[in-house]
């Protein structure tokens, strides 16, 4: 087994797939950008350029003279990642026409002075030897780690480019991935013919690639197994791996230095091949392994308890073969074991009530465990786990030493019962980010009312809460909102497809609430001490709650507190609105920072509305000109004070 430093580095894999939220996409390449780039603007760190045209027809990225102006890139110190991609179409009409070779030179020359980007990606090959030029144009760049060739069908060019930059002796790429690349055993060999001997990479991902034979898996194993490898993680995910592939890569990784393991969707394997792979990983050190829907049976489940004191982290998801007899074994089998486990995922399986109490059981006893999904427990038959099941293994927890990240207890069978014994549970854990409970029927909006004392614990630290398809009514809604108004932490309350008892969905009576949440229009002061966190909730919300969830994703909460103020205060273009008058009684000296908090601009990356306050400057001007008259009488202090800035 090699040894490295960098092997000890935590890599786990989500239980919550979540779409991501795109306020950390790249901003797009534009002439705007090119000028704030020249600027070294901080907050440009990751870009995505579009090399023909982009979705508005236009060509910025030919339009540059990057010999001339190249400086955007060559001497910027903020820009982190580049993502270059092709758009072959452009309403209906294909486009084929490419930046020329020489433009592609200039830009990467820039890049290459560059000592900032650690990050390059690119997908859409739509022409291979000109993709081949440009992965070759990464040869030895001086500070590239992380490199991502995906969405494309790759040919032979651009394998043989990419082999090249991974065999430069200046190659500093620890990262590849190369996910939906149609990639063969020709492509692989020639990636593994880089690869035998390297020791700089540290993670592989060639996840849903589904062309490989036994001479590809073959190329592959040769370079896990080499004596110099350090590859740490590896991502196999839907790769169709069979049972020969699984006896060569099992061999060896023996043999290899990887710690996270990812071979989720690999239903190829037989039952038999699973058990045999597992046998091979009980003679590993993996911390990290993701076995996420295959065809693991009650027998391969058996030969993970020989693994379980080495894992941090363990995905068993969708694995259905297991029955609920095989899981009660399970969780007893491990009872006096020592674990390091920190992340578990048995979702979509099928457990019965006995199995959860031995599970209850065996977690009051894992205090370091961080994040636990238990979704969907009942996948292959209709409540296996009963409400008094659940009521069992929630109170074999309450005693426990838990302080989890993540907890999915969503699609089950909680009632009332269950969810107060939840709520005394999860009041105890000051380190609970993601809660997701959707899907719980059983539950009824007496026992979701109880869930508003949770909203108000000292040690509520919620980020996402999932409340989806559950007997939630309009006056559940307004309780919440009730107790909200100064939370700072919950970003996402997911209420979509909620129905109550009569079958109502929630209505505008509800939302509205929800609305005076976001922005109390009541005062000024109100409308600042109103919820600026809360950015997600539902799909097809009024307009106006669209709007302020929007707002609320920007960073900079007290631009979102102004924005709302201008918007809801200060909207008309005479300016001689009710709260107006409330800026004139402000005292004299503190009118300077008014009028600079008025006429602030928001960020250029500004979401949603952007309103300016340039106009109410300007009647707050008109109306009180002797600021702008050194001759004229200072107006008399005035008594009432506002702290609005």
């Amino acid at each position: 087994m090699n040894n490295d430093n960098d092997t000890n580095e935590e890599y786990h894999y989500e239980i919550d797939e979540e779409d991501s939220d795109d306020e950390d996409d790249g901003w797009e390449f534009n002439l705007d950008i090119f000028q704030r780039l020249k600027q070294n603007d901080p907050s440009i760190t990751n870009m995505n350029m579009t090399l023909n045209y982009d979705r508005h027809g236009k060509s910025h990225f030919s339009s540059i003279d990057w010999k001339e102006d190249g400086d955007c890139i060559s001497s910027n110190t903020q820009l982190k990642e580049i993502f270059m991609c092709y758009s072959d179409s452009h309403y209906g009409e294909k486009i084929s026409k490419l930046p020329s070779r020489q433009q592609i030179q200039d830009v990467f020359s820039c890049m290459y002075r560059n000592r900032s980007i650690n990050n390059f990606g690119t997908h859409t090959i739509i022409d291979e030897e000109f993709s081949g030029s440009l992965i070759e144009g990464l040869c030895g760049h001086p500070s590239i780690e992380i490199l991502v060739i995906g969405h494309s069908k790759i040919g032979g060019i651009v394998f043989s480019a990419l082999g090249k930059v991974l065999k430069h002796p200046g190659s500093k790429v620890k990262v590849l991935r190369l996910p939906y690349c149609q990639l063969d055993d020709e492509g692989l060999d020639i990636m593994c013919d880089a690869l035998v001997g390297n020791s700089t990479l540290k993670r592989l991902s060639l996840s849903n690639n589904k062309h490989f034979t036994p001479l590809g898996w073959k190329a592959l194993s040769n370079v896990i197994r080499h004596s110099k490898s350090k590859l740490v993680q590896l991502d196999l995910f839907s790769t169709l791996i069979n049972d020969d592939a699984a006896n060569l890569l099992g061999s060896a990784l023996r043999v290899s230095s990887i710690k996270a393991l990812n071979l989720g969707h690999n239903k190829s394997m037989s039952k038999e091949g699973c058990q045999t792979l597992l046998n091979n990983l009980s003679q590993t050190s993996v911390e990290h392994l993701d076995l996420f829907y295959n065809n693991i049976d009650d027998a391969g489940l058996a030969v993970l308890v020989n693994i379980w004191g080495t894992l941090k982290s363990l995905g068993m998801g969708r694995n259905q073969l297991i029955t609920p007899t095989g899981w009660q074994s399970f969780f007893n089998s491990l009872q006096t074991r020592e674990t390091r486990l920190k992340n578990l995922d048995i979702s979509h399986t099928t457990i019965d009530s006995e199995g959860i109490t031995a599970l209850g059981s065996l977690l009051n006893n894992m205090s370091i465990l961080k994040s636990l999904n238990l979704n969907d427990l009942s996948s292959n038959g209709p409540d296996n786990i009963t409400t008094q099941g659940w009521v069992s293994f929630l109170t074999a927890l309450h005693d426990s030493n838990l302080d989890l990240d993540k907890l999915n207890l969503g699609s089950n069978c909680i009632d009332d019962e269950g969810m107060q014994i939840l709520i005394q549970l999860i009041s105890n854990m000051s380190s609970l980010k993601c809660l997701e409970l959707g899907y719980n029927r059983q539950v009824t909006p007496t026992g979701w009312q109880a869930l508003t004392v949770y909203l108000q614990s000292p040690n509520f630290a919620l980020e996402q809460l999932g409340l989806h398809q559950n007997n939630i009514n309009d006056d559940i809604v307004i309780a919440f909102a009730s107790v909200l108004a100064q939370n700072n932490t919950l970003e996402r309350l997911a209420l979509h497809d909620c129905f109550g008892e009569d079958n109502e969905s929630i209505t505008e009576r509800g939302w509205g609430a929800v609305s005076t949440l976001l922005c109390n229009k009541t005062s000024i002061m109100d409308t600042y001490n109103s919820n600026h966190t809360l950015y997600r909730l539902s799909e097809y919300l009024p307009h106006d709650l669209e709007s302020y969830l929007e707002l609320n994703k920007n960073k900079d909460k007290k631009e979102v507190a102004r924005q709302k103020i201008l918007q809801s205060h200060f909207s008309t273009e005479d300016g001689d609105t009710p709260k107006t008058q409330e800026l004139l009684d402000i005292e004299l000296e503190v009118m300077p920072s008014v009028i600079t908090w008025i006429g602030r601009p928001a960020h250029a990356s500004w979401r949603g509305t952007k309103a300016s306050g340039l106009s109410t400057m300007f009647n707050l001007m008109r109306r009180l000109p002797d600021l702008f008259d050194s001759s004229a009488q200072k107006k008399p202090k005035a008594k009432r004070k506002r702290n609005i800035l």
